[in-house]
């Protein structure tokens, strides 16, 4: 892959806990060792878990940064991140940057990247929260995903080794810019390796191959992305309306959910009654999303 074609992949959901540096070290390693790319990890977070890691396990020649954002206006935290992004990236074929979502940052700062990984457990709540993030990123970003055509691809993160992901995350079915990746794997023996090894050569053949699954599938994303920027359609409101709807019913779940900490709640009428998301929950109110219109890249076929 030649330089100027480099990659920039996020990593990032708004709730802690998931697995994003876990991530973005382990997949740095594996595109470093097992895909032969020059490969940097720009840290965002203030724990350092990922750069740390990174710097304690053996040296593979991964370029290494943690980054400080200003965070004294949305100007300077948006110019900073990007600063940061721009000096860790330049001369390397993939950049992964590990990085927990605030309001505080401007949607702006995601959609500058290629491929975006957002981690989720398979907790119901939780995977609503993951749901909603995407579609209001997708809703305000429209314009930008039709120039940018960019990859957002949901990762199980820390799911049972039987889990299935398919039937998951069906309330973004419909966008065909968003994928689910295979999921990676809660192991008891994991933990012996956290700052210690990667996954991808360790001891352990199980979690060695689970995660070389996960490493190929998004080295296949890599590879395919440098096919994508190509075409542009703007055409076919259906979608917006789509989201309109998903955005609302979620909504509404999430409302529910405020009591437990998740992502934007809302006044919760019983936080003890459960919501089934395939069907509408006549929300208190309907968010509106205005006329504008979606590429046609986001929308699949319909039979």
């Amino acid at each position: 892959m030649p330089l100027s074609e480099s990659i920039k992949i996020l990593v990032t959901n708004q709730k802690g806990g998931v697995g994003k540096s876990t991530i973005s070290a382990n997949l740095a390693a594996y595109l470093a060792m097992q895909e032969d790319l020059q490969v940097a990890l720009v840290d965002f977070d203030k724990q350092a878990s990922s750069s740390r890691w990174t710097k304690k396990a053996p040296d593979i020649g991964i370029r290494v940064a943690q980054v400080e954002i200003n965070y004294q206006s949305a100007g300077m935290a948006l110019l900073s991140a990007r600063a940061g992004v721009r000096k860790y990236s330049s001369g390397v074929q993939v950049s992964i940057c590990d990085f927990t979502w605030t309001p505080a940052m401007s949607e702006d700062f995601m959609s500058d990247f290629d491929i975006v990984l957002v981690p989720s457990s398979s907790a119901k709540f939780e995977m609503a929260s993951t749901e909603i993030f995407i579609l209001e990123y997708v809703q305000k970003r429209m314009a930008r995903l039709a120039i940018n055509k960019q990859s957002l691809i949901v990762v199980p993160s820390r799911v049972d080794p039987g889990h299935s992901s398919k039937g998951t995350f069906t309330n973004l079915d419909f966008l065909t810019n968003c994928h689910i990746a295979p999921p990676i794997h809660r192991m008891p023996e994991i933990d012996s390796y956290v700052y210690e090894d990667f996954f991808c050569v360790c001891s352990d053949r199980a979690v060695s191959d689970n995660f070389c699954i996960f490493g190929k599938y998004i080295t296949k994303m890599i590879d395919e992305r440098q096919e994508i920027r190509k075409t542009l359609s703007i055409n076919g409101p259906s979608v917006n309306r789509e989201i309109g709807k998903k955005v609302s019913v979620l909504d509404d779940y999430r409302n529910r959910a405020k009591n437990l900490g998740f992502y934007g709640g809302a006044a919760m009428a019983d936080p003890k009654q459960d919501i089934n998301l395939s069907v509408p929950q006549d929300p208190p109110s309907v968010r509106s999303i205005g006329s504008r219109f979606i590429p046609s890249f986001l929308k699949k076929n319909q039979e």
